[in-house]
């Protein structure tokens, strides 16, 4: 198959993606092939959102027809913890421990069935006293219950600028949470090995965290348990830090029975026990001028983080970072509030904390911009960062490759925006109970874990002798298209078709250390990790290449199957250099290394650089409400996304498109109702709403912004994965700018007809 060099040709994207994903034969754990006496594994939960345990039974459940194992927190050899970052998280909760929310894990159960371990479920006897939970904000803020200090971002002087501007406005936004729906639910098998240890197979973004915990909760070595992952049915966040609850439990009841066990969550039970995106609660005030411009703004948000951190913390400081969403603002102060309440801990979500703070700085706008009665893309390019000034964040960085003003030209242009807005309004004045809505949204979205060590990878790559090429890289495929692209890298660098590269399953036996595949860094790291490899593998084998030519040197081009030297306009296949390089007792097999240096901040200072590079882009929404039902229509969507130079086109086009419907979900469609007494009522697609075939916009434009390569970064590439989701924001705003009010999150029908009687 010819190649043109450094491009993948669309034959092999076809073959690629259609052999998996498209065609439907990819595998995951419910597909596996099971050991013989594999056994069920169950969890156990709290009935209660708060109430302490004061006795716990399971004598009876042990005896039940089936049975292998039945453990409680009394069980478990090691300490009992699997708290990612603050230890404020059990494995089980202990006899005389307070449950912190319905659905709190006490006890496992190994069973040949899932109907007898939920037969030996029902004979537990337990005794609970029951505590009155905390279930809002308003709760945890009115009595200061906090999961950790409050994080506060300031510059300048914002009370005094705010004092002696020229306009001031106050404001509120309250915005719920969002589940992630992964088709294939938190799941994992352990399997007890002949010479010891554990394999553990799971559907987790995070191998090395699941191994960490799985040998922390049995007392033993990192390297007695392998962590394999193959195919993960969706992650979005949700399998960053909780998929390693699956394998704790099916690690303790293997270590516990000596045999393999499958532990797979129900639907609703993983809806129940699972956390979900941070809801929040904001109040801010802005001082600006006659043209829009913000001179200061003071901001707090309370999130509800549930019942312990999970990565409470992490999500906040993202959040924190990105307060300023696309624009330069000289005074600001900013406390994020990270209040405990008796519900799932929530947890990772595609977004991390800044679709929420891009939807209260583009709120202040929008209210900025109809206080002044402007058009609110107007106000917007007044307030952009700039390139030679008005560059720096809040935190200090410096905001380079700025494309929003250009990105900004282009999509009015693209959109006809302005015509557009006279079209909308004649519509509004000739119509009484439909209305048209248009809003422009811009990003920018700040790239790499702020955590300065959690920017590494490592990557292997063996060539075989018949010139075929397997390759290891740390990341995990959830069905963002990272294997396919880590293919595209190599093939790139080494000059391989692709249908001769093959990239395993990911083992932390193979790559150690792994990294979570989450902050949208996936292909980044592993990318720049396999590229380090095959850099040092040319290295070795360019001597043996040119001897095989007959050259003592020259310049080694490296495409087409073929090393060759093309000033001497003669080369080798790449199977035969694979080949005598075996027989000559070279090496085929090199590991790679990336590491991202001088990332992090001062915590005490909040300056500094969180972030490698920022992702930019802008959107235009225009819809159609029915103010009568609430119905909408998505009439036309444009979005403008700076992908850098794309390894692969068509799976950027189709992240944007997916990250856009999620969006599109939490702003309109998902909405979470807890109980009175803590239990979650929306936990099937009986009663939770996602976005389908119906809610796509009916023109969908999307385009890849031009001509802005990113030189820090694998192939002059950027990520992909997270940042369109803000654009959905367009949508949202649109559904205001049609309304007339301003909307909560999601915008529901409910909401959206909510202010008619509300008049009325």
């Amino acid at each position: 198959m010819n190649h043109t060099p450094g491009i993948m040709t669309e034959p092999d994207l076809i073959q690629y993606r259609e052999a998996a994903h498209l065609s439907g034969e990819t595998r995951y754990i419910p597909d596996m092939e099971l050991y013989r006496g594999t056994l069920t594994g169950y969890a156990v939960s709290s009935p209660h959102a708060k109430a302490r345990l004061e006795h716990l039974d399971v004598s009876l459940a042990r005896t039940s027809p089936g049975v292998a194992a039945v453990l409680t927190a009394n069980d478990i050899p090691g300490p009992n913890t699997m708290a990612p970052v603050i230890d404020d998280e059990p494995c089980l909760l202990p006899e005389g421990g307070t449950c912190g929310y319905m659905g709190q894990v006490v006890c496992i159960i190994a069973a040949d069935t899932l109907e007898n371990a939920k037969k030996a479920a029902s004979l537990i006897e337990w005794q609970w006293k029951v505590l009155d939970p905390v279930l809002t904000v308003e709760e945890a803020m009115k009595n200061e219950d906090f999961l950790f200090k409050p994080l506060r971002l300031k510059r300048g002087d914002p009370a005094h600028v705010m004092e002696n501007a020229p306009f001031r406005k106050k404001g509120s936004l309250e915005a719920g949470g969002q589940e992630h729906y992964y088709f294939e639910t938190q799941a994992a098998y352990a399997v007890p090995l002949h010479q010891g240890g554990l394999l553990i197979r799971s559907s987790t973004q995070n191998p090395t965290d699941n191994q960490r915990f799985a040998t922390s909760l049995l007392g033993l070595k990192a390297s007695d348990v392998e962590v394999q992952v193959g195919f993960l049915g969706g992650g979005f966040g949700g399998k960053q830090t909780q998929a390693t609850w699956t394998v704790a439990w099916s690690a303790l009841l293997a270590w516990k029975t000596k045999k393999p066990v499958l532990f797979i969550m129900e639907r609703d039970q993983d809806f129940r026990l699972t956390g979900k995106r941070h809801p929040f609660k904001a109040h801010w005030e802005a001082g600006f001028d006659h043209q829009g411009r913000i001179l200061a703004l003071e901001i707090s948000m309370s999130y509800d983080c549930g019942w312990c951190n999970d990565v409470s913390i992490a999500v906040l400081h993202h959040s924190l970072f990105h307060m300023d969403g696309a624009y330069y603002i000289p005074h600001i102060d900013s406390v994020l509030y990270g209040c405990r309440t008796n519900k799932p801990s929530n947890t990772a979500f595609r977004g991390f904390g800044v679709p929420q703070a891009i939807s209260v700085i583009e709120s202040v706008i929008t209210q900025i911009a109809q206080t002044l009665g402007k058009d609110s893309a107007n106000v917007r390019w007044k307030n952009y960062y700039g390139i030679r000034k008005n560059n720096r964040t809040p935190y200090n960085m410096l905001v380079e490759h700025n494309i929003l003003r250009a990105a900004h030209r282009q999509i009015v242009q693209k959109s006809d925006y302005f015509g557009l807005r006279k079209k909308i309004n004649a519509f509004n004045k000739k119509n009484t109970f439909k209305k048209q809505g248009l809003a422009l949204v811009p990003g920018k979205f700040g790239i790499s874990f702020n955590e300065s060590f959690f920017n590494q990878a490592g990557a292997l790559i063996n060539i075989y002798r018949d010139g075929s090429v397997l390759i290891h890289h740390p990341g995990t495929e959830m069905g963002q298209g990272l294997h396919d692209k880590m293919r595209t890298v190599v093939h790139r660098e080494l000059g391989v078709s692709t249908d001769f590269i093959r990239v395993a399953d990911t083992s932390t036996s193979i790559i150690p250390n792994t990294t979570s595949t989450a902050a949208s860094t996936g292909t980044d790291f592993s990318g720049a990790a396999l590229k380090d490899a095959c850099d040092k593998l040319k290295k070795r084998l360019n001597p043996i290449a040119l001897k095989m030519m007959g050259l003592e040197k020259g310049k080694v081009v490296w495409e087409n199957n073929t090393v060759s030297c093309k000033e001497a306009g003669t080369g080798v296949p790449f199977k035969e250099l694979s080949f005598h390089s075996y027989m000559i007792l070279e090496s085929l097999s090199e590991k790679g290394f990336y590491k991202r240096e001088n990332i992090g901040f001062n915590l005490d200072t909040m300056t500094g650089r969180p972030y490698w590079y920022y992702v930019m882009g802008s959107s235009v929404a225009h819809v159609e409400l029915n103010l009568l039902t609430g119905q909408f229509r998505i009439l036309d969507m444009w979005i403008l996304h700076d992908c850098g130079e794309p390894v692969d086109k068509g799976i950027d086009m189709g992240q944007i498109h997916g990250a856009f419907m999620q969006g599109l979900g939490w702003c309109t469609l998902e909405k979470l109702i807890t109980g009175k007494n803590g239990r979650l009522e929306t936990y099937s697609l009986d009663n939770y709403k996602i976005p389908g075939i119906y809610e796509l916009p009916e023109n969908f434009h999307i385009e890849l912004f031009q001509g802005n390569p990113e030189p820090l970064n694998i192939h002059n590439t950027r990520a992909i994965g997270e940042p369109p989701l803000i654009y959905a924001l367009s949508v949202w705003l649109a559904l205001q700018d049609a309304r007339g009010t301003t909307l909560p999150i999601p915008a529901t029908r409910e909401e959206l007809i909510k202010p008619l009687y509300n008049e009325e």
